[in-house]
Parts: C-alpha cells; sequence; structure tokens
C-alpha cells in the first residue's frame, strides 16, 4: 500500500519521483553493505533466517523500481550480486530474472533460470482437489500455482529465443499446454504465455463481478 502511494504520488508530483529514486538509491547501498532486511529487528540483536518483523530489501528495490519504471535498476543489482555473491544472487532470482530477460542478457538469465517444467506435476495435482475460481474469501492457490508455473516457462522460452533456440522454445510451449491434464488450465496458461498478468486480471474481474450484487443489494 505504500509503494502504491507512493506511485500515486511520484506520477504527479516530479519531486516525489525523485525522491523515491534517491531513496532506493540509498537501499542499494545498504543491500550491497550487507543489510539484506529492512525493518524491525525483534531478534534480540541476533540475527536469525527469518527476522520477526523484517523484509527482503531486495524485493523492496524491485517494487521501488517498478514504481520507478526503471527494470535497468534491478538489472544492474542483481548483475552486481551475481558478480559478487552468487548465492545470494539465486534467492532473487526470481524477481529479478523478467528485468535482466528485458536487459537482453540472455546468458546471466540461463545460469539462473530452474527447470521450467518442474511444477507441472504438483499443478496437475493441485487441479484434482482445488478450483481454479475458488469461493470469496479463499486463497486462488491453484491460479497462483499455475501463474508461477506458466511464468517459468515464459523465461525459459525468452531465454531459448534469445541464445537462437526458437524450435527449442516452440517445443517448451507445446510441452506445457499438452501437459496440463484440464481444458481450463490449458487455456488459462495460453492467455498466460501471450499476455503475462491475464491470470491475475481475470482473478480480479470476477471477484469484482462477484462482490457487485452484495454492493448493490
Amino acid at each position: 500500500m505504500t509503494m502504491l502511494e507512493w506511485k500515486f504520488l511520484a506520477d504527479a508530483y516530479a519531486p516525489a519521483h525523485a525522491a523515491l529514486k534517491a531513496e532506493r538509491d540509498e537501499q542499494i547501498r545498504r543491500l550491497l553493505a550487507g543489510g539484506q532486511y529492512v525493518g524491525r529487528d525483534d531478534s534480540g540483536g541476533q540475527q536469525t533466517e527469518m527476522p520477526f518483523g523484517r523484509a527482503s530489501r531486495f524485493s523492496l528495490i524491485v517494487e521501488m523500481n517498478e514504481t520507478l519504471g526503471d527494470s535497468r535498476s534491478t538489472y544492474a543489482l542483481f548483475a552486481r550480486l551475481d558478480a559478487s555473491d552468487a548465492e545470494l544472487a539465486r534467492q532473487y532470482a526470481w524477481q529479478a530474472l523478467p528485468s535482466v530477460i528485458e536487459a537482453g542478457d540472455f546468458a546471466l538469465a540461463d545460469r539462473y533460470r530452474g527447470a521450467p517444467l518442474a511444477q507441472l506435476d504438483m499443478v496437475n495435482a493441485l487441479a484434482a482437489s482445488l478450483p481454479l475460481f475458488p469461493v470469496p474469501g479463499t486463497a486462488p492457490r491453484l491460479a497462483a500455482e499455475l501463474t508461477n508455473l506458466v511464468k517459468d516457462v515464459r523465461i525459459a522460452i525468452a531465454v531459448l529465443r534469445g541464445q537462437g533456440h526458437a524450435a527449442e522454445a516452440d517445443a517448451l510451449r507445446g510441452a506445457l499446454l499438452a501437459g496440463l491434464a484440464q481444458d481450463d488450465l490449458r487455456a488459462l496458461a495460453q492467455r498466460e504465455l501471450d499476455a503475462a498478468g491475464s491470470i491475475t486480471q481475470l482473478l480480479v474481474e470476477r471477484h469484482m463481478a462477484q462482490e457487485r450484487p452484495a454492493i448493490q443489494g
């Protein structure tokens, strides 16, 4: 919510855009100095794997760059982490890879992308027991996992095409669609491949349609 408010402000007020950029640069400096988290440290001064009340600084920087429309900054930061601490970079790869691909660094993306169909069996298993569009108030887990699966495949396709392997990219797309066990999963996956964000948009539209009668009543 805070970043959404920053976006509205930065879009309408140029000094706010500059202020957010300056704060982004400070967060990058702190991350490169070893500060992986932002927020409170309620661990009595002892670092823990998941400190209470703290969040990933890299995630915050990515959000700031999305608000600023500066994906190149995310790519540059990830490239620096790759050069200095590959294990740390691997933790953040899932957030950074879209910016790496947008920058055209397919060799870097190829080193960090995972097996694109690794979650296919899990998605099919969930589809046997969970609805794509659950009742209001229930988390859409199947749709979320399908979105993540398609994202992995889309990244792999972009890398393959970027490296001149168009036939392999087409084969991967076909393998995803053929491997999904249900027609509705395949239809949604195809929409998501063609336009990222389609599944989320459909979820929002259905939620609004379900909420509208209650509001009108």
